[in-house]
């Protein structure tokens, strides 16, 4: 069963230890005799599978090792003692990190125990990296026999695996993984879309293989002609997922998405990628602003690579990208790259320490948002936001690089240079243009913050403006030191003035039940002490109008309304002050929030200028709506949005 493994093992580590994996493997099998899969499958045989993975990313052997017994301490009656005791004080503390926390302590809390679970993985993993490669390769296998789930189960953990540990393949560097884990999640929670796209692929892939051969024979051509050194060009597959993603973003069609030809060269050093790149600029039209310097300035998870698009052969729209064979290994391996890739690696310590650290920081980020944060709600919803939210790079004014979240306003950003940035902070000067504090930041931006002692200091509208967790923690900081009386007054005043922007009219609109559930979710003991918490973002807006949404939602659907067979549909009348071309504005903003427009009707306010609009809208998404909500009152025409909320208001309207 596991001679594939030693094979593969034995390929990059020639030193390996035959005798002890075979050890590892015959502990694991006699620890799950008896156990099956949902399959039906030997257990066994998912270690093996998941170990096998982790053969593609060249680990040591104490990996290996571990991934085989990484389920024993939790599924058997062995202990991380017995591990310790035969395989060394490595693996077990390898094992330790992946094994969730007992099943008995958090029998009624099976939530809890997954964060709880996740944050101990974390804290391993900043000791040692390994601990998360391991995860990763158990979660690849788990996907990929998913299938065997109940539907509910297989949903859940498809998501989970989408928001938390595809994100970490990516922030690690681990492309093809990354890639297969978004497939498997794709086909599991968008299987029509999934199965369509797959459809197109099967049909375009002799056409589309033949195109991508001529291409690279052409760069091939060129290049020698050019007396110029390569080592190989090859052609780049796009996965199901990214082009379903693409589609939506460029809302292009599959075959303008599929019929871009993807080509890499590799080569053996920096100069001759530009060198490359100029040749083919020479002699392929480039497209405008489709030119990115990932060398000079890598990607905040270390990736490096020229990339460029050009018109190639038959016109046809090209991407390249351009990177040393160093660089393709470390974008192909990620953190494996360096922790593991061969003993020659050896004598670049200090600059595998140097890369390494780069590529993990994020675990520290983490780490900082378990202590500050103490809700395990408000710890998962900082970790998608801040963490695992896609990245973005803007310049001091000296050229210092600052890493932040996408979404990112100044006040992120002088928080990240220094606490007393932020707190003095007044305005900024972005590309040398003036600019207040709420500014979101964009790629390439350089920010200098102007402070001064007289600044009023963090408000508490700050803490529904920031992205970063550093921000947030250090303005709350800031304003628990204020008086339990004026933060009354402010969280009450921030209370009503936000929540109209929801469709909601404030804390007295609110129920004694709503209440009710809001002291229940946010486990506070009294309506005082709640408005206290939101007064000095302990409680952020967004968090409760979600909790109040889904309330709401949830016991319109229990009842049978506004519900159709796979979503669930609303009416809305907005309320407007009249101008030319404000319908298709309203209809792209629903459009790109990817919700589906059903009806859309307008009826003028006599003698006013104004108009009511109502619109019937279909959404998957909870989160949607509340977007959508939040997105129409921020248009200046916009005097109202109330939803519809009886069917008699639907059709009298």
């Amino acid at each position: 069963m596991i001679s594939k493994l030693i094979a593969s093992a034995r390929e990059y580590l020639p030193t390996f230890n035959e005798e002890r994996l075979t050890s590892a493997f015959d502990f694991a099998r006699k620890a799950h005799s008896g156990q099956l899969r949902k399959n039906g499958a030997e257990y066994i045989i998912h270690p093996v599978k998941a170990a096998e993975i982790l053969t593609t990313l060249q680990v040591d052997e104490d990996s290996l090792i571990a991934c085989l017994l990484h389920d024993v301490p939790e599924d058997t009656e062995h202990t991380i003692e017995e591990i310790e005791g035969l395989f060394g004080e490595n693996v077990a503390f390898l094992v330790n990190g992946i094994t969730k926390l007992s099943k008995v302590h958090y029998r009624d809390m099976m939530e809890a125990r997954q964060i709880e679970s996740l944050k101990k993985l974390f804290i391993h993993c900043a000791e040692d990296p390994r601990v998360i490669l391991i995860k990763l390769a158990d979660r690849m296998h788990n996907m990929s026999t998913i299938d065997a789930l109940p539907p509910e189960k297989r949903n859940r953990i498809a998501k989970e695996t989408l928001e938390i540990y595809v994100p970490i393949a990516n922030m690690l560097g681990i492309w093809e993984l990354k890639n297969s884990l978004e497939d498997f999640c794709f086909k599991v929670l968008e299987p029509k879309q999934y199965a369509k796209i797959d459809a197109l692929v099967l049909q375009s892939e002799i056409e589309q293989s033949m195109l991508v051969k001529r291409s690279i024979s052409a760069a091939e051509e060129l290049l020698a002609k050019a007396k110029v050194s390569f080592l190989r060009v090859e052609g780049r597959r796009k996965n199901h997922y990214g082009i379903y993603k693409k589609m939506k973003i460029s809302r292009s069609s599959f075959h303008d998405i599929y019929d871009l030809v993807g080509l890499r060269i590799i080569l053996d050093d920096v100069s001759t990628c530009y060198q490359i790149l100029g040749i083919l600029h020479q002699n392929f039209l480039p497209k405008l602003g489709r030119l990115k310097d990932y060398i000079a300035l890598p990607k905040s998870n270390g990736y490096q690579s020229l990339h460029t698009t050009v018109f190639g052969i038959d016109g046809k729209i090209t991407e390249f990208q351009i990177r040393t064979e160093d660089m393709h290994i470390e974008n192909e391996y990620g953190i494996a790259a360096h922790y593991f890739y061969r003993e020659a690696q050896k004598t670049k310590q200090k600059n595998i320490k140097k890369k390494l650290s780069k590529k993990y920081q994020w675990v520290k980020q983490i780490l900082d948002l378990q202590r500050d944060v103490k809700s395990n709600k408000r710890f998962m919803r900082n970790l998608k936001l801040d963490i695992f939210k896609d990245r973005i790079f803007v310049f001091t004014p000296n050229g210092d690089v600052i890493d932040l979240p996408q979404g990112a306003i100044v006040i992120d950003f002088a928080y990240h240079i220094h606490s007393d940035v932020g707190m003095l902070a007044e305005f900024a000067n972005i590309n040398g243009q003036k600019k207040s504090l709420f500014s979101k930041l964009h790629n390439g931006d350089v920010i200098h913050v102007k402070i001064s002692e007289s600044a009023e200091g963090p408000q508490i509208k700050w803490l529904n403006a920031v992205q970063t967790n550093l921000a947030r923690t250090r303005i709350r900081e800031f304003l628990r030191e204020k008086d339990k009386h004026e933060l009354l007054v402010a969280g009450e005043d921030l209370f009503d003035s936000q929540l109209k922007y929801y469709d909601i009219q404030g804390s007295k609109a609110l129920t004694k039940d709503q209440k009710m559930m809001l002291l229940e979710h946010f486990e506070v003991e009294d309506w005082e002490n709640f408005l206290v918490a939101v007064g000095h973002g302990e409680i952020d807006i967004p968090s409760i109008v979600f909790a109040l949404f889904a309330d709401r939602y949830n016991t319109n659907r229990s009842r049978g309304e506004n519900r159709s067979p796979g979503d669930d549909e609303l009416a809305l009348c907005i309320h407007v002050q009249d101008r030319v071309g404000l319908l298709g504005d309203i209809g792209n903003l629903v459009a790109e929030l990817d919700i589906n427009m059903l009806e859309m009707h307008t009826f003028p306010v006599e003698h006013s200028g104004e108009h009511k609009i109502k619109i019937c809208i279909r959404f998957s998404d909870l989160a949607q709506y509340i977007k959508l909500l939040r997105s129409l009152n921020c248009m200046p025409e916009v005097i109202a949005v109330n939803r519809l909320e009886t069917l008699e208001e639907v059709q009298t309207f």
